[in-house]
């Protein structure tokens, strides 16, 4: 099978993409054999180096057997680990500056993938040393480090990350497209409307912007497939599952700082999103730090 083409897209864009690198760790599962609650979990990898694992998401169920990888997308989803399961795992946010994903394929899938599983043997030993073992919660703990230390771990995880987008062109994931448009007037655009409170619905524009609203339209739905209200809209979002999860303030309270003048007009979009209701997020966050 001939090797698919390289993704080429424009060095700015590259530079665009939204890095956070969350975990890279290998050890025994916490919890075995009983389902988990539903959680949010970020995109990444997981290799079942010993037991298995069934995952519910997106409406079905995936067993992903010893030698396996499964790799997710950024959402909500369940899990089951068999007795004595070990897992090789990296978790990380990667996606363009509106938020959304470099994938249009949900990934939620089981799969081999050897040359990945190289590369993230070599991202564990690059990150941890020569530690056979680091479990999840060791991996997430907050930590000092040197400048050239910080330098090396953002290489060795660029490289494991070009791996990670060969692997899934090779399984035949389709990449999001990217048109290149004029770079410094949507960075414009984004920057002011980044800058808007988060109950603010309606789109404008910059007041310096020497174009229109219908071109503004064409260059955000060039760079980014969305236009300007659906960017708002999904940045609204953005707040509303981060101070939902944070902050201690009632739903009721979110709701009406968002701009929503009912809180039950605030559960049916919050729903209408994600699935699930602001206090079903909520409390699925609790349980994951638990």
């Amino acid at each position: 099978m001939p090797k698919p083409k390289a993704l080429q897209l424009p060095a700015d864009v590259w530079r665009s993409l939204r890095h956070e690198w969350l975990w890279v760790y290998r050890g025994p599962v916490p919890q075995c054999e009983v389902w988990s609650a539903e959680i949010p979990v970020p995109a990444g990898v997981f290799f079942v180096e010993r037991g298995q694992v069934r995952i519910q998401a997106d409406g079905k169920e995936t067993l992903v057997p010893r030698g396996q990888a499964f790799f997710s997308s950024p959402r909500l989803r369940r899990h089951w680990f068999a007795a004595n399961t070990c897992l090789l795992s990296v978790g990380f946010r990667s996606q363009w500056p509106d938020g959304t994903s470099l994938f249009r394929d949900a990934l939620n899938f089981a799969a081999e993938a050897p040359a990945l599983r190289k590369a993230t043997h070599g991202l564990f030993a690059s990150i941890h040393g020569a530690r056979k073992i680091v479990t999840y919660r060791q991996a997430i703990e907050p930590a000092s480090c040197s400048a050239s230390e910080w330098a090396a771990r953002e290489a060795a995880y660029a490289a494991w990350f070009v791996v990670w987008m060969e692997t899934l062109q090779q399984l035949g994931v389709q990449t999001m497209p990217q048109v290149r448009a004029s770079r410094r007037r949507v960075d414009q655009i984004v920057a002011w409307l980044q800058g808007l409170p988060p109950d603010q619905t309606t789109p404008s524009l910059p007041p310096d912007l020497p174009i229109g609203s219908r071109r503004a339209e064409q260059l955000m739905q060039q760079q980014f497939g969305i236009g300007l209200r659906m960017f708002m809209e999904r940045r609204r979002l953005d707040v509303a599952r981060e101070r939902i999860l944070t902050d201690h303030d009632t739903l009721k309270e979110i709701a009406f700082a968002l701009g929503f003048r009912h809180a039950s007009h605030f559960t049916a979009w919050f729903r209408r999103h994600t699935g699930v209701s602001p206090s079903e997020y909520r409390l699925s966050g609790v349980e994951q730090a638990a």
